[in-house]
């Protein structure tokens, strides 16, 4: 009799524990962690298949405000992704470069150069820059590998973010709604705008700018500390590695005065970049080459605007095309209805953020759960205004639930099939097939290609 009464206390305290486990491991998963377009955009970079992408974008908010890969995709017929920040720093430079490769295989990488160029101690001490990306990382040797080499002294509060986050509830838009709209990426597979986000809104100044100058503009400013050592780090890597597939770029940026220095610290990266054997682009001096009109296509003084971003994904996907050969893969035709799909959200995400900036009403727009509503109640007005139906938006946020594709090649997870009518007719299949093994894939242009440092 006794020891029954012990077995069943044994099984309830075992019950409590685990209870009390799951409880801990839902809240700071779903509810008590800080979530923000950050937490939804690397979410989906997980669930895209592996080795499906086959460029990969690395660097700050740049990188997903002024390059779109769902309109990359309908113009060049090849995949891509930003792994990206707000605010990212150096130190998570060479993580992001090492799980995408590890994840993708990509024919190549654009690293754009915005965390090497702070100024002060400080930027990279700032806590709040380093997690937008850490937090967001899947547990694992690599994660693990970066709290101990830059937080080692808060390694429990990186491991349980319930110690640090545990007042987020306060804050309900700021964290559970924007959970719930990587809890709907989750269940739909995939991200159906790859991580974009943008302003409604145009940006002008009577500053005098200096992008004209850029290209003949020679100084130089000695980078940061902290940014020196993780750019040769980076750039160690990539030598260690063999990676020929990667540029180093400096995305479009309106330069005032007071931003000169951070050229001057670009032209230093860019000599650095150069030592090692690779390509680096500064874009801040090839407006004009771009197609971008100052006055129009920003947003505010680092972000182009939707009618910029549309400008410069053009102009840099072609580059990549015909400068870096890079080409489309061959995609199955689960992943390929699922790009299809993706180019018709971003064209209402396009019309939506155009409609604010022609009624000046500025907001930050991008894929959140409150942010496809909007986008969704305002297709539906336009269809009832001009009885053209874009029915295949409807299914924002509330898709139905995903159909499980059993999948007979070894080397992909397929997760779900978009409806037949998000499907794009007349979308040939590729004839190219994409490289099989890192060491190919890895291999893209072996020759240089004649563009100088800015």
């Amino acid at each position: 009799m006794r020891r029954r009464q012990n077995t069943i206390r044994a099984v309830k305290l075992l019950s409590l524990v685990l209870a009390l486990a799951a409880s801990v491991w839902f809240l700071q998963s779903f509810v008590l962690r800080y979530a923000d377009n950050n937490l939804e955009r690397m979410k989906g970079f997980y669930l895209e298949d592996p080795d499906s992408i086959d460029v990969i974008l690395i660097g700050a908010s740049e990188v997903y405000s002024d390059f779109a890969s769902c309109y990359a995709y309908e113009k060049f017929g090849y995949t891509s992704y930003p792994v990206a920040t707000t605010g990212n720093i150096a130190q998570n430079y060479r993580t992001q470069l090492k799980t995408s490769i590890e994840r993708q295989h990509p024919k190549m990488i654009v690293i754009e150069v915005n965390g090497m160029l702070y100024g002060s101690d400080e930027d990279y001490a700032e806590e709040g820059r380093f997690r937008k990306y850490v937090d967001n990382l899947p547990p694992g040797e690599d994660r693990d590998a970066l709290i101990a080499e830059y937080a080692s002294d808060r390694l429990w509060e990186y491991r349980f973010p319930i110690l640090k986050y545990h007042s987020v509830w306060k804050d309900p838009h700021g964290g559970i709604l924007w959970t719930l709209s990587a809890m709907e990426d989750e269940r739909r597979g995939y991200s159906c705008l790859k991580g974009v986000k943008t302003r409604s809104e145009v940006y002008t100044t009577t500053k005098k700018l200096y992008n004209d100058s850029v290209l003949e503009d020679d100084g130089r400013e000695e980078l940061n500390g902290t940014a020196l050592r993780c750019l040769r780090g980076l750039l160690d890597y990539c030598r260690e590695e063999k990676l020929e597939n990667v540029v180093f770029v400096r995305f479009p940026h309106l330069l005032v005065k007071k931003r000169l220095p951070q050229l001057h610290r670009s032209n230093a990266v860019g000599d650095l970049v150069a030592e090692y054997g690779y390509d680096y682009i500064n874009f801040d001096g090839r407006l004009a080459e771009a197609g971008l009109d100052a006055e129009k296509d920003f947003y505010d003084l680092d972000h182009l605007n939707i009618y910029g971003q549309k400008k410069f994904t053009e102009y840099l996907g072609r580059m990549l095309q015909e400068t870096y050969g890079v080409s489309a893969g061959s995609l199955l035709p689960v992943q390929r209805e699922r790009w299809d799909s993706c180019i018709k959200y971003y064209e209402a995400f396009c019309r939506y953020a155009e409609e604010l900036i022609r009624r000046q009403k500025s907001r930050d727009i991008g894929e959140s759960f409150l942010d496809m509503i909007a986008i969704r109640r305002y297709v539906r007005q336009q269809d009832r205004e001009t009885g053209i139906s874009h029915s295949y938006f409807l299914y924002l946020p509330y898709l139905p639930p995903p159909d499980r594709i059993a999948s007979t090649a070894p080397r992909f997870s397929y997760r779900t099939q978009p409806p037949e009518l998000f499907s794009s007719p007349g979308n040939e299949t590729n004839t190219i097939s994409r490289h099989s093994s890192r060491s190919r894939a890895m291999i893209c242009c072996r020759e240089k290609r004649g563009i100088s440092a800015a």
